[in-house]
């Protein structure tokens, strides 16, 4: 029976409530802005997790793509304003286009998909829409610092953080302008801003650009140690710091370096190859195995597995055919021999001796740079169908043999990698289209 009369119980009610709400001013307490420790328990959180939705004043707040927000058609605005971005790259207004890359990302901040490709829109699609290189490479790091960001914002992501090396690697170093943009990654072409040295927020210890991809790419594999990717199959995935190694090696070669630091490089991704990721262990259908694998190994990994040794080297063929893992093992082991180095500087030096008219010197480095190279594939078989290394010695077959025509000299019949001549000779239309264009 309730023996409380009516003002006591308002009063009880009265009390409740401010107990109540004692906790929720606790827990709900705003931040305010002095970093991650202010603010209640639940501000502490949205800070640590970049959770909050502070910046929903950059968008306009008369704008339509306000008013769906507030209706809570968050997903809707976001498709808007992605066609906004289309429209804006056609008109090439690229000041609204860059403000409405904010503002999407700021109304879709975790959603992964978003960040991946507004960052590619930018560092491929815009940039490709200049002319001037500078500008093209300036848009390129618009995409890869975008990407940064996504990457702070989505710490525990390994598909951003593999994109992110994706931009500074592939695109840095393998598109068409790669020659500009690699001296640009170094000495960026804005003087004004950098004088003379690099974007310190794209590449802070002034790295190779191949060398800051395979940092982004080795922290894209730590955190796929926590989280799944769905990008692609697990083995290549892992492959990529390694990979990025080997591209620094092969980028230095291309660029006519071929000793020194190209040879340490190529036996730094030698070792990484069969040291690091050749040791990773990857969860095939019937068995676990590793890329470095000796027959003693097979042998091991069958009786773990309790499968039989047929069933691993199935398992392991696959897996290395598909990461081309024997190619990169055997390439990366000859370019790390000082003959192999001597091998593509002859060759190198002998066509610059032909662009010069000095033709006596030409032959002469051609044809010891042959005799090189003909030793290097006596010793690794396998590079001799492989197209570049193909094209490398069929150049060099070439270049000699322009010569002696123009000496008036006639070709032997044997000579330094005539095999490889005859064999390949499916590649000979490219390489005269090649010739006739240098002007040679």
């Amino acid at each position: 029976m309730n023996n409380l009369t009516s003002r006591q119980r308002k009063t009880s009610c009265v009390v409740g409530i401010l107990v109540l709400l004692v906790p929720i001013v606790l827990l709900g307490m705003p931040a305010s802005g002095q970093g991650e420790a202010s603010g209640g328990v639940l501000a502490r959180l949205r800070s640590a997790h970049d959770l909050g939705e502070s910046d929903l004043g950059q968008i306009d707040p008369t704008s339509a793509t306000m008013n769906l927000v507030l209706l809570g058609l968050r997903g809707v605005a976001v498709n808007m304003l992605r066609m906004d971005l289309d429209h804006y790259k056609d008109t090439k207004n690229w000041a609204e286009l860059r403000a409405t890359t904010e503002a999407v990302i700021t109304l879709q901040p975790h959603y992964i998909e978003v960040w991946k490709f507004l960052a590619w829109n930018m560092s491929y699609n815009v940039s490709a829409e200049w002319d001037a290189v500078p500008d093209r490479y300036y848009w390129v790091k618009e995409g890869g610092k975008f990407s940064q960001e996504g990457t702070r914002r989505n710490q525990d992501s390994p598909e951003l953080l593999w994109e992110t090396g994706k931009v500074w690697g592939q695109k840095v170093g393998r598109s068409d302008e790669w020659k500009y943009f690699r001296g640009y990654f170094l000495k960026d072409p804005d003087e004004e801003t950098y004088r003379g040295s690099v974007d310190p927020d794209v590449n802070p210890k002034q790295m190779d650009n191949y060398l800051v991809a395979k940092e982004w790419y080795s922290k894209a594999n730590n955190a796929e140690d926590r989280h799944v990717q769905h990008i692609m199959m697990r083995a290549l995935f892992r492959s990529y710091p390694t990979r990025s190694q080997l591209d620094y090696a092969d980028a230095l070669q291309r660029e006519g370096k071929f000793t020194g630091v190209t040879v340490a490089a190529w036996q730094g991704g030698f070792d990484e190859w069969t040291g690091i990721y050749g040791a990773m262990e990857f969860k095939a259908p019937d068995c676990v195995l590793h890329m470095e694998a000796n027959e003693d190994d097979v042998r091991q990994m069958a009786a773990d597995n309790n499968v039989s040794e047929a069933v691993v080297q199935r398992w392991l063929k696959h897996y290395q055919n598909t990461t081309n893992y024997r190619y990169w093992r055997t390439r990366s082991q000859s370019e790390a021999r000082a003959e192999t180095a001597e091998a593509h500087e002859l060759i190198f030096d002998g066509e610059q001796e032909y662009r010069k008219g000095e033709l006596d010197s030409a032959v002469a480095k051609l044809t010891r740079g042959m005799g090189l190279f003909a030793e290097m594939l006596e010793r690794h078989p396998d590079l001799a169908i492989e197209d570049l290394t193909a094209e490398e010695g069929m150049w060099a077959v070439l270049l000699w043999q322009k010569i002696l025509e123009l000496q008036q000299k006639p070709v032997p019949e044997t000579y330094p990698l005539k095999f490889l001549w005859d064999h390949h000779q499916g590649l000979l239309g490219e390489l005269e289209d090649r010739f006739n264009r240098l002007g040679l």
